[in-house]
Formats: C-alpha cells, sequence, structure tokens
C-alpha cells in the first residue's frame, strides 16, 4: 500500500511538471523507451532495483544508458529516484503516469481479452463501440486466453464486461445446480 501511495504521489509530481512544461507525450515517450530497455536487459534492471549497488554506480549507469534516448528532464527525474533510492518503484510510477497523463488525454485503456487473435478489423470496430459507449477515446491492449473458450472479456479500468463462453458456461451450471430435480414417472 505505502508503495503504491509513493508511485502514486511521484507520478503526480511528475505529470505536473510535464504539463507545465507541455511534455505530456514526451515524457510518456520516453519512460516507455525505459521500460523496454529494462524489460530486454535484466541485468540492466537487476542492477539499477539492487539495494547494495552503490548510488554512484547507478547514476553513472543511469546517464550512460538513459541519458542519450531520453530528455534531460526525465534523466533528471531517474536520477532523483536514484538518489531517493526510490528506483524500485519505476514500474509503478510509470503506470501512474500513464493513467494520469491519459486522463488528460481523455483516452481509457481497455484490456481485451479473447480465446483467438482479433483481426485487426474486429479491433477497430471494438474500440469505436468502447470508444461510444465510454465518450472516450479506446486504445485496446489484447491478450489471448484459451481458458475463456470463446466470446470477449473487457476491462476498462474498473469495469468489467464479461461476454466470454466460460463465463456463460459457468452461470449454466450454477443454475443447473440450484435446479430442484423431481423425480419423473416414465413407463415403458
Amino acid at each position: 500500500m505505502i508503495a503504491s501511495q509513493l508511485a502514486m504521489r511521484y507520478a503526480e509530481a511528475l505529470y505536473e511538471l510535464a504539463a507545465e512544461r507541455q511534455a505530456l507525450d514526451g515524457v510518456e515517450k520516453d519512460l516507455a523507451g525505459v521500460e523496454e530497455t529494462l524489460a530486454a536487459h535484466g541485468e540492466l534492471a537487476t542492477l539499477l532495483y539492487h539495494p547494495q549497488v552503490p548510488l554512484a554506480a547507478k547514476k553513472d549507469t543511469v546517464t550512460r544508458v538513459f541519458g542519450p534516448q531520453v530528455t534531460d528532464f526525465v534523466l533528471k527525474f531517474l536520477l532523483l529516484l536514484v538518489d531517493k533510492r526510490r528506483e524500485a518503484a519505476l514500474p509503478a510510477i510509470v503506470r501512474e503516469y500513464r493513467v494520469r497523463a491519459n486522463k488528460a488525454r481523455n483516452i481509457a485503456e481497455a484490456e481485451v481479452t479473447t480465446a483467438m487473435p482479433l483481426a485487426e478489423d474486429d479491433k477497430t470496430a471494438l474500440a469505436a463501440k468502447l470508444s461510444a459507449v465510454t465518450g472516450k477515446t479506446v486504445v485496446l491492449n489484447t491478450k489471448v486466453d484459451d481458458r475463456i473458450v470463446g466470446g470477449v472479456v473487457v476491462k476498462i479500468g474498473d469495469k468489467l464486461i464479461d461476454g466470454s463462453v466460460a463465463r456463460q458456461l459457468e452461470a449454466l451450471r450454477a443454475a443447473l445446480l440450484k435446479t430442484e430435480v423431481r423425480k419423473i414417472g416414465v413407463t415403458y
């Protein structure tokens, strides 16, 4: 809980400074690049997040690796996180920043789960339908999970739309288990 509150505070401060500088998109792009780099290079993430690595080594590494690819503003933010020993909160800070930036741009992210990959036409149609319902521009993050059997599960913020075949089968099963079975007289 404390870690998420910490991430929210840092994200809010970063968001306010980025908004003041009219650099919401640039900061988000830089943060996404940092995330991708850390995900692609596990040893770099280990070095950055390990508590026993000296601050000077972390700061030097951050400056060398991220200095050429991010703006001075984002680099200073990353170095501040290292100075305050908050670098482990970076993934949560990036998530919280993205939420705030999307809210400012009237964008909603939808997590869409299907049993099979969606065709581009289907993605476009689903995004348009969700945009019409929410009144926001909807960006889809799709994933495939064959356990839902068929249909689609959409999560936007704290709302869940479960149109999966697995849920419908479970509802049918529950209804059948509740139904009292009576002996029916059958003659041969």
